[in-house]
């Protein structure tokens, strides 16, 4: 059997420190060392996650609508964009604390669904879409 040695890294620890695993564990010091790094990146996972920078954006509902996602909606012939910004929906340099009340303004006061009437384009979209087919 040949190993592949592309498939390893070699870590630097002091020769006390590798000599006392290989007298404990003769048959398989690089196993153990691996599986002792693995033991602590499963028990600091949930540590890293909490320090990790999280995705900016908005939820809706299940829908998330990353930084820099434009909403628009077409009103009496003329499309109304806003945006995603700062955790925010913004438009007309306002925040709105849901798309039903940013739908709501953009569209003279008027009640409307907003899952029917808004169409979304996030910065990994080519073309703007109907925001009730990104939501099936």
């Amino acid at each position: 059997m040949s190993l592949n040695l592309d498939a390893f890294v070699s870590v630097p620890v002091s020769n006390e420190l590798y000599a006392e695993f290989a007298r404990r564990f003769p048959g398989g010091v690089s196993s153990v060392l691996e599986q002792v790094a693995q033991d602590f990146l499963d028990r600091t996972a949930e540590d890293f996650a909490a320090r990790e920078p999280r995705a900016q954006g908005i939820y809706w509902e299940a829908l998330f609508l990353p930084e820099g996602t434009q909403i628009r909606t077409k009103h009496y012939g003329e499309f109304k964009v806003a945006e995603i910004a700062g955790g925010e929906i913004m438009w007309e340099e306002e925040s709105y604390p849901s798309m039903s009340q940013l739908a709501r303004a953009m569209r003279g006061d008027t009640s409307n669904n907003a899952w029917k009437v808004l169409e979304i384009k996030r910065p990994s979209d080519a073309k703007w879409q109907p925001a009730d087919f990104l939501r099936r």
